[in-house]
């Protein structure tokens, strides 16, 4: 396998995606995000239109219930600027088209099964077909336990910088409620990007 390209994730888990106008779903989609990541990140009305969109994408396991969930979108060049306090790990990607993997969840007692990593290959899988060269994604760093970083390192991915409290000023704007530090995020963020080559 040449460096940087991520390695395909095995299991049983069926993972489909979020249904157009299914409202039900994205509501549990986005209840099992917000408890995980955030009160307040997502809302299902914003989930459906991303199922209903041709450069985002929600995937549901398990439905019902909903055992974990995913987000992604392609990136359009503007998105360099959220990236930017990462420097250039993360600025010479938009020379190419790139595919944000912006969030994944899975219920604690359906961890440590594959799930995560099935979750985030179908998303990778999704960007490479709509023509995406790269992927980005960031690791939160809370104290929790679970951690994306370990996943995202066994599938290839490359890790880059980590900036300290990289949420804050993001929750303080848009009003979510970090679930670690409960209250404004605090936590740092490590950067992690993939050639979406094979």
């Amino acid at each position: 396998m040449a460096a940087g390209c991520y390695r395909r994730a095995v299991g049983r888990d069926a993972i489909s995606p979020l249904p157009a106008g299914d409202a039900a779903t994205a509501a549990a989609v986005a209840a099992l995000l917000n408890r995980e990541l955030g009160e307040g990140l997502y809302r299902p009305e914003w989930l459906l239109e991303d199922a209903a969109s041709s450069s985002a994408g929600v995937w549901v396991a398990g439905s019902p219930p909903v055992a974990g969930a995913a987000v992604a979108r392609v990136l359009a060049p503007t998105d360099a600027d959220y990236y930017r306090a990462f420097g250039p790990a993360a600025l010479d990607l938009f020379t190419g088209t790139v595919g944000s993997f912006e969030s994944f969840a899975v219920e604690p007692d359906h961890r440590r099964q594959g799930l995560g990593s099935r979750l985030v290959t179908v998303s990778l899988d999704w960007m490479h077909e709509r023509g995406c060269t790269s992927a980005v994604t960031l690791s939160w760093r809370s104290r929790r336990t679970g951690s994306s970083v370990g996943l995202f390192r066994r599938l290839g991915m490359s890790e880059g910088p980590t900036v300290e409290r990289f949420y804050f000023e993001e929750s303080l704007r848009n009003g979510w409620t970090c679930p670690d530090c409960g209250g404004p995020c605090t936590c740092a963020a490590t950067l992690f990007t993939v050639a979406l080559t094979r």
